[in-house]
């Protein structure tokens, strides 16, 4: 567990920052998220980005939504509005990276799970301390890293990520945290969650042929509380090369104020190295609520 759990900041480094925080000046204007509203999900197979880490998949007849967050979070307000009217999103699938409020904000999913009630949850082991009181045990699945099950057509499979996961002052890192791989024979599809950069990464890619990697870009100043838990723009291309990934969709950035750089910089910056290092074939940069069509060529290798 050691090895995937990322180190602890201390008490005095996060306080200071807060205080910091309290007399710097308002960010500079910012370049609005672009969004592309919608009334309704979308036909046939897509992947959708709905904001910051929430992904909105149909895979094989299957709808799965990774992280979904319909609106604010404790202390976050959200700058970005979600692209489809949330009475409309429905799900077969409901797939938690961790218990950090930005990544699992209960509401919205329980709102999925009354829509729906045949929709479950897959969550890291550890999860079910924060659904008991609301669900049926047998709605939600709990997975250690690299344990696997079939779910509507799908192999879904928890993989690590450099990370921790709190949501009281009393339970911490007391459930796991992690990305998922989402299988079938024409698809390999990976979400990497929150996670900082670390040689998870390769050992995904021992054991996935990765075609289209959602990875976070955003929430990475001041570095030295960021740095180990998120990836910065660089840190994910590098993870996406060493992933071997055919496409890399950048998320997990422009919808909440979580860290110091501005909302629109992380994306700013991103253009930049790609064009720089020649990949931007290679990178897919979605807005907010706009449908992406998989390539078909089929890529599951799994161990």
């Amino acid at each position: 567990m050691e090895r995937y759990t990322s180190p602890r900041i201390s008490l005095r480094t996060i306080l200071k920052w807060q205080i910091s925080k309290r007399f710097a000046s308002a960010p500079a204007d910012e370049a609005p998220t672009a969004v592309d509203y919608r009334d309704a999900l979308p036909e046939g197979e897509y992947a959708m980005w709905l904001g910051h880490a929430t992904l909105w998949l149909n895979v094989g007849g299957t709808t799965v939504a990774i992280d979904p967050v319909f609106g604010g979070i404790p202390m976050y307000g959200r700058h970005t509005p979600l692209p489809v009217p949330r009475e409309r999103l429905l799900a077969d699938l409901v797939l938690i990276t961790h218990a950090h409020y930005d990544h699992f904000d209960k509401r919205s999913g329980l709102e999925l799970l009354r829509r729906n009630p045949e929709t479950i949850i897959v969550a890291p082991q550890g999860f079910w301390r924060y659904l008991k009181n609301d669900i049926a045990r047998e709605r939600c699945f709990e997975l250690e890293w690299w344990e696997s099950l079939m779910v509507g057509g799908l192999f879904i499979t928890l993989v690590p990520a450099l990370h921790w996961s709190k949501r009281t002052p009393f339970d911490t890192n007391k459930a796991l945290w992690g990305g998922y791989v989402i299988q079938n024979s024409d698809h390999t599809l990976y979400h990497a969650g929150d996670t900082g950069y670390g040689e998870h990464f390769g050992e995904i890619a021992e054991r996935f042929a990765i075609s289209e990697a959602f990875l976070p870009i955003g929430a990475y100043r001041p570095e030295a509380i960021m740095r180990p838990n998120h990836l910065n723009p660089p840190e994910a291309l590098q993870a996406f090369r060493d992933l071997g990934a055919r496409t890399l969709i950048p998320i997990h950035y422009g919808t909440f104020r979580l860290s110091d750089e501005p909302l629109d910089e992380p994306l700013a910056w991103f253009k930049e190295l790609v064009k720089r290092e020649g990949t931007a074939d290679a990178a897919r940069i979605l807005a907010i609520g706009e449908v992406y069509r998989f390539n078909t060529t089929s890529t599951f290798k799994s161990t």
